[in-house]
């Protein structure tokens, strides 16, 4: 937070509230002359220098289907589990497609906007035909994880 003071000398006073271990408070004293691009120039710098970049990718658990499971054709099955983050989960995508032909047939977008989420998709399955399961989430800072499982249905 920025306070911009000017007293009854014409001087501007800029007061800098930052956030390190405790709020800091720091006061700048700069003649009238100065231009506000300073001012711009001390703002950018202040919002860069908060937190270090996330680079921890969300956790992903697929816990239905498991890999290679088999089924009867016109089962409906769901698709669950969960993916966490340290921060922020931005999106969850589960895509189902054909195994040999590559056809999609469903792709959901989720957007929990929460650091933990459980999700549940359900599919009728088609007798003859395989399928490929993934579960793809990103998180704020664009790290992605992703599950997958085949399945074939009888």
């Amino acid at each position: 937070m920025i306070f911009w003071i000017l007293n009854d000398t014409h001087d501007f006073h800029f007061l800098f509230l930052h956030k390190k271990d405790n709020f800091t408070v720091t006061l700048v004293r700069m003649k009238k002359y100065v231009s506000p691009f300073v001012l711009l120039f001390f703002i950018a710098c202040a919002k860069g220098s908060s937190g270090e970049k996330d680079r921890e990718a969300p956790v992903v658990s697929l816990n239905t289907p498991v890999h290679n499971e088999i089924f009867t054709g016109g089962q409906n099955i769901m698709i669950t589990g969960t993916v966490t983050d340290n921060k922020y989960i931005e999106e969850i995508h589960i895509e189902i497609t054909n195994l040999v032909t590559a056809a999609e047939y469903l792709h959901v977008h989720i957007h929990p906007a929460a650091r933990s989420f459980n999700f549940s998709q359900a599919l009728t399955i088609q007798p003859g035909i395989s399928y490929k399961i993934r579960v793809i989430a990103d998180d704020a800072s664009s790290n992605s994880a992703v599950k997958s499982a085949d399945i074939t249905c009888n």
